[in-house]
């Protein structure tokens, strides 16, 4: 896992391009802590940089970037591949020799022997560059899943590309993206593929970027997509074959040669993973939780019946309100893009890394994929709304609860509109004044976010799960947990989101899958019978910490008086007396304060 770096075809000098670099990656170098490396190639003007947190071969063979045998491809790379062991001794029969034992090589010897067919191949979270000397060309690559970020700019014919976005200014690159406060007043986070900063983008999950040297021209494609097609109708099968697989995914992603902690906070998804993580290798497994002086977020009873029944290491971190004032402005900092999430993972990763834990896993994704949230039922009730016009949709703006002003969203000639409706932070009447600009630039702006054409003829359930999944999960949850956990040098895996268990679970009709009465029956099915009954038979909670409390309490975030603003200091007076969610006194905080 590491943090990468690169400048390409710049007509700056290599002494000035090698400083660039250097500095991307020293800003980031919390991401990569162990190890530090810079390759370039003057007659080309390829300049690649690598900060490295080794957690596969943790001696120096595992230096980045790496030059093949031959010196004819390198590739400086972040992530791990969980089934590089196979895609290795396939290579090996085929006549390749290896000089270490890491995943990175393993890389680069199968894009030698297949080309891009390769990375179709590969199975795990990651994100690299390879250069092709033979080809002269360059390859971005982001893995399946969208799992591990890589955001790229093209200025006339240079490429400059990089793991976080705040290091692209250490490149010169620093003008503002003019809408990036639309984006996270409406969404709570920047949508892919925007960022902060104009003319950065995010490349798609599951795509490559290809850059010919030779003539400057450069192209993305898709090398993955998932196919919704459902073929498992029996409930027994695909129970079955949900343990079977994530069985095989908890199996790969324990792989490891430093210590692995799991994220438990005594949810259904947490405790599934700490169980079968558990029965693989106890010794070298930590479970790492929040405590808090607050009774009602504190989770401890919850786990204790789980707990008892396993040897990992048990590690209970309190969390208190003092904890959050003293942090609270090095958490905003650690925020690669502006977010109304990440800050509990924040906390639960310094306690990881506090003690020792270089690697943890989550349980991210099982909602998602299995109905977890309360949009699965929701969605229904706005499509039942799809019979009022669009004038009578668009009044609601005029409504004071802020449910009903979100109405409006169904109004947008987008199925964006639908997910703003189950989701969104403010109406767009709202983010205007905010921001003092019309309505109809926040109209524009929101209808012209890309999105999977057909997607609004699907069922209810498809839908809802296609939002939280390639929307929510992919804009917020993975890219929070990434910056926030790799600011401590943490490695997150998510074990539901496991290609092959992905595949399996978009294959099981939603018939069988989702279900009214017991949110993700199937889950619950599968392993019911490992867990301890007050775990499956409680109701979601998710991962809380008493942000309401701890923010209303904090008058450097609370108090009015802070915003000029009318319609901000109304919001915020809101706050003061309760009336307002904390994620939504957060949006205005980062926009007025820490942008």
């Amino acid at each position: 896992m590491c943090r990468i770096a690169g400048i390409i075809n710049s007509k700056n000098s290599l002494e000035k391009v090698n400083g660039q670099v250097k500095a991307m990656c020293d800003s980031m170098q919390h991401g990569g802590p162990d190890d530090y490396g810079i390759y370039t190639a003057q007659k080309e003007s390829v300049c690649l940089g690598n900060r490295r947190l080794a957690i596969l071969d943790l001696s120096n063979s595992g230096h980045q970037p790496m030059v093949s045998h031959k010196a004819d491809f390198v590739i400086t790379y972040n992530g791990e591949i969980y089934n590089y062991q196979q895609i290795r001794t396939e290579l090996i029969n085929l006549g390749y020799i290896f000089k270490t034992q890491t995943d990175t090589e393993v890389i680069l010897y199968a894009y030698q022997h297949w080309g891009e067919t390769a990375f179709g191949k590969l199975d795990g979270i990651f994100a690299f560059c390879i250069f092709d000397k033979r080809q002269q060309c360059i390859y971005l690559v982001r893995d399946q899943n969208g799992i591990k970020p890589l955001y790229y700019h093209f200025d006339q014919e240079t490429l400059t590309f990089a793991s976080e976005v705040k290091a692209f200014k250490h490149a010169g690159i620093y003008q503002e993206n003019s809408n990036w406060k639309i984006y996270y007043l409406a969404f709570g986070h920047i949508p892919e593929p925007y960022t902060t900063i104009k003319g950065v983008c995010s490349l798609g999950k599951g795509s490559f970027l290809k850059y010919n040297l030779r003539n400057a021209k450069h192209f993305t494609q898709s090398y993955h997509e998932f196919e919704n097609t459902t073929y498992i109708r029996n409930e027994d099968y695909a129970v079955d074959q949900i343990r079977e697989q994530l069985n095989n995914s908890i199996r790969q992603q324990m792989i490891s040669d430093v210590n692995i902690g799991v994220l438990f906070s005594g949810g259904l998804d947490s405790s599934i993973i700490t169980i079968l993580a558990n029965q693989f290798d106890s010794k070298k497994l930590s479970c790492i939780s929040a405590n808090f002086n607050e009774i009602d977020f504190s989770e401890q009873k919850q786990r204790s019946s789980l707990l008892q029944k396993i040897d990992a290491h048990k590690i209970e971190r309190l969390i208190t309100y003092r904890d959050f004032v003293q942090n609270f402005e090095t958490v905003l900092s650690s925020m690669d893009q502006p977010t109304n999430d990440g800050i509990n993972t924040w906390f639960v990763c310094k306690a990881a890394k506090e003690n020792g834990i270089k690697v943890v896993l989550s349980g991210l994704g099982a909602d998602e994929l299995f109905g977890g949230y309360p949009s699965f039922d929701r969605i229904h009730k706005i499509q039942n709304l799809n019979w009022l016009s669009k004038s009578v949709l668009r009044s609601m703006r005029f409504a004071n609860n802020t449910r009903f002003k979100r109405l409006y969203y169904l109004s947008l000639n987008s199925p964006i509109g639908e997910y703003l409706c189950l989701r969104g932070v403010y109406s767009p009447d709202v983010i205007a004044d905010l921001l003092d600009i019309d309505m109809k630039t926040v109209i524009d702006c929101l209808e012209e976010i890309p999105i999977q054409s057909g997607i609004k003829k699907t069922s209810n359930e498809t839908r809802a799960s296609w939002f939280e999944f390639n929307m929510y999960m992919q804009n917020q949850l993975l890219k929070d947990t990434d910056f926030m956990s790799m600011s401590h040098g943490v490695e997150v895996r998510v074990p539901f989101l496991d290609i092959n268990f992905v595949k399996l679970v978009l294959s099981i009709s939603n018939e069988i899958k989702f279900s009214y009465e017991q949110k993700k029956k199937l889950l619950v099915e599968a392993y019911k019978e490992d867990l301890p009954a007050e775990t499956w038979k409680r109701s979601k909670m998710g991962f809380t910490f008493p942000f309401q409390e701890w923010m209303r309490k904090n008058s450097d975030i609370a108090d009015p008086s802070r915003y000029t603003n009318k319609r901000a200091k109304t919001l915020m007076q809101n706050f003061a007396e309760n009336k307002l969610h904390w994620s939504s006194a957060l949006a205005l905080y980062r926009t007025y304060h820490a942008s």
